[in-house]
């Protein structure tokens, strides 16, 4: 009885070594070791800079010898800065369930990109012995990230607080594309008294196309003379426009006066970005 009861142990034993060996082979001749591929209908790509990062992925597909079509696990692995035509690469990445994976890259341009622009919130007006601060009252936005204006930078600037005179500063900001965009501002310093007028417009910065002729005096929003009973009235606003070229890309100031009943002069600055 004994005797049976080893052989069937035997037995028992070596159809189990034979099964791992199978096992073993099966596993080892069907192991997933193939990386996915892709296939892109184009080498480029073009969007809107509204476009969500799954619409970089449009017209890409990716295929594994296992799992088959798994197009809908391609990620977007990267966006570079752009290049000097503007164009910018994308890098993909694609895991199979075996956790290999493949990348690829394309080019990628925006249909309706513009460079950041920036606002100026007040004017860039101070009294002799004020603290010049600028930050404050500048701010910036981008067509894709929206407000950047934590990344305005000084680049420039030669004012001095405790002396009277009309100075020049500049500003940058970059977006995460790498693009730059610079602005050099006016900045005032004058002497005035409580009873000096002001000059207040409904913007100090305006973006224009070239060819655009402006009408600087619907900007005037209002003129304060302390010494008058009644606002001041807006025609007495002379400007000059004299370096202003509508047709020329360029950074020009305009300049508004008004002499007040104590005699002292109100000056505003409005600043024309033409593009």
């Amino acid at each position: 009885m004994l005797r049976v009861i080893r052989i069937g142990l035997i037995a028992l034993t070596v159809m189990l070594l034979i099964g791992a060996g199978i096992l073993f082979y099966y596993n080892y001749t069907h192991e997933d070791i193939s990386k996915p591929t892709f296939q892109a209908s184009s080498a480029t790509i073009e969007v809107s800079v509204k476009a969500e990062r799954k619409d970089l992925c449009a017209g890409l597909h990716a295929y594994d010898n296992m799992d088959g079509d798994i197009t809908d696990r391609i990620m977007v692995q990267s966006i570079s800065n752009f290049s000097a035509d503007d164009s910018f690469r994308v890098r993909y990445i694609v895991f199979d369930r075996a956790s290999n994976y493949s990348v690829c890259e394309r080019v990628a341009r925006y249909t309706d990109y513009t460079p950041p622009t920036f606002t100026l919130n007040k004017p860039m007006v101070f009294n002799v012995g004020d603290t010049i601060t600028y930050l404050d009252r500048i701010s910036a936005n981008d067509c894709i990230e929206g407000d950047i204006s934590d990344r305005i930078t000084l680049l420039e600037s030669n004012v001095s607080s405790s002396t009277q005179g009309t100075y020049r500063i500049k500003v940058s900001v970059t977006n995460k594309m790498g693009d730059t965009a610079e602005l050099p501002l006016t900045v005032l310093v004058r002497n005035a008294s409580p009873s000096a007028p002001t000059i207040t417009l409904s913007k100090y910065l305006l973006y224009q196309k070239a060819g655009e002729l402006k009408n600087f005096r619907t900007l005037i929003a209002s003129v304060s003379d302390p010494l008058l009973e009644e606002a001041a009235p807006k025609k007495n606003v002379k400007i000059n426009s004299s370096g202003y070229d509508y047709q020329t890309p360029g950074t020009y100031d305009v300049y508004y006066y008004y002499t007040g009943a104590s005699g002292e002069t109100a000056t505003a600055v409005l600043t024309v970005v033409v593009e």
